[in-house]
């Protein structure tokens, strides 16, 4: 074994190292920034059109809550690492050079060394700030938003003549942030993909029948002024809903209308303030989604009695697709079809209502079905993980894959019954 060197490297800086009389072991914590968060910090300080508002960064959650870091577009878990060596953190301590050449030490007389021969050194000075032996690893997670649907759903606005038989806590947005563990932007998507508005400053939930009742409203209404709903005119729509049905009988005002246009419109070809381009996707969703809920879940429909009654809940503005529906239902062939007969059914199954554990959630899928085809599984878990490579590998982990003569994936539990 080589000796070791006993002269340091050439290119070696030395330095006095100083505590302060009064150092206190656990004032500081040192965060490991992951390569995302780093190019996060890089862009926002070299943005030309930032207003000048200093980057900021909250933990968010309650008090027995595991700890998350948010910026404004992502969410982080902290988790500390322990490390094997001692990490102390240092920061510089500066002199002054007055004109008649006399030396002042700008520093606290609290980290003014005992030892003469330092006092005399003419090495720069650095205060140790903390003697670390762990460090906060940052590591990338999906948001937590499952607590934004207990919390808005106690208070949901079904029209101001309920208002006084609601029951429930009303949330500002400040307050939303503060318990809720996901960054804005990730809260704001989820309020926005339920079409929440703010109503007298706090956010709230529209009651689903309220909601439904109120696009019914604009499909009829759009029939009946022979308006096509890629190009909806805002006023016009408002102005014959308020003289045919009052506010006072139906409970529906001209905001409520609005709020529901925008809602439910593509957002990238809203033409102007008064005219929209509503969204087959959303609206079909909603109104699907709505028709399996109404049953008590666990019942089903026959598949054919349901596509025929979510067609007509469209009133010819949109064709029902099922892939509209990925994620909120479940279709099954009946058990003991008649002979030469099979008929299929649909019921109510959202991801919403499932653990978000990926493990409990890959039980309680494969208790409802015990193979799903691959296109059919994973829109169950997308809110699970980041990004598709991600699911792949949690569908590896859970579940296992049967590859089909056409191409397809069949997916089955790992857990032997």
């Amino acid at each position: 074994m080589a000796n070791p060197s006993t002269q340091p490297p050439s290119n070696a800086a030395t330095t006095d190292i100083v505590f302060a009389r009064e150092f206190m072991q656990g004032t500081y914590t040192l965060l490991e920034l992951p390569k995302s968060l780093e190019d996060y910090i890089t862009a926002a300080e070299s943005d030309p059109s930032s207003d000048g508002t200093p980057l900021s960064f909250q933990v968010r959650g309650l008090e027995k809550d595991t700890a998350v870091l948010c910026t404004k577009t992502q969410t982080f878990m902290l988790q500390r690492a322990h490390t094997s060596n001692m990490l102390i953190p240092i920061a510089p301590i500066t002199e002054k050079t007055r004109a008649d050449d006399d030396t002042d030490m700008d520093m606290d007389d609290s980290y003014l060394s005992h030892d003469h021969d330092m006092d005399d050194s003419t090495y720069p000075k650095q205060a140790a700030l903390d003697i670390l032996d762990s460090v906060l690893d940052l590591i990338p997670i999906a948001p937590r938003l499952e607590r934004l649907g207990d919390l808005l759903g106690q208070c949901q606005f079904d029209g101001w003549a309920q208002e006084s038989d609601a029951k429930g806590n009303l949330y500002t947005w400040e307050q939303l942030q503060s318990v809720i563990q996901a960054s804005d932007q990730e809260i704001l998507q989820w309020l926005k993909e339920r079409h929440a508005c703010i109503i007298r400053g706090h956010w709230r939930l529209f009651k689903r029948r309220f909601m439904y009742d109120i696009l019914q409203e604009i499909l009829m209404t759009l029939n009946v002024l022979d308006m096509n709903a890629d190009a909806v005119n805002a006023t016009k729509l408002c102005a014959y809903i308020e003289q045919e049905s009052p506010a006072a009988e139906s409970g529906i005002e001209s905001w409520m209308i609005v709020h529901c246009l925008t809602s439910f419109s593509d957002d990238e070809q809203i033409a102007s303030p008064v005219r929209y381009h509503l969204s087959a996707k959303k609206i079909c969703n909603f109104m699907g989604v709505h028709l399996l809920s109404t049953i008590e879940r666990g019942n089903r429909w026959q598949l054919e009695d349901f596509m025929s009654a979510w067609q007509t809940s469209l009133h010819e503005h949109f064709q029902a697709d099922l892939s509209y529906l990925a994620g909120e239902c479940v279709v099954e062939a009946d058990r003991a079809p008649e002979r030469n007969q099979s008929h299929k059914y649909i019921r109510y199954f959202s991801r919403t209502l499932l653990p978000n554990d990926a493990a409990a959630r890959f039980t309680a899928l494969f208790e409802v079905k015990s193979k799903w085809e691959g296109q059919e599984i994973r829109p169950f878990l997308r809110d699970l993980v980041l990004d598709e490579k991600k699911l792949d590998v949690l569908l590896l982990k859970h579940a296992r894959s049967v590859k089909q003569p056409g191409g397809g994936v069949i997916y089955n539990s790992r857990v032997i019954k």
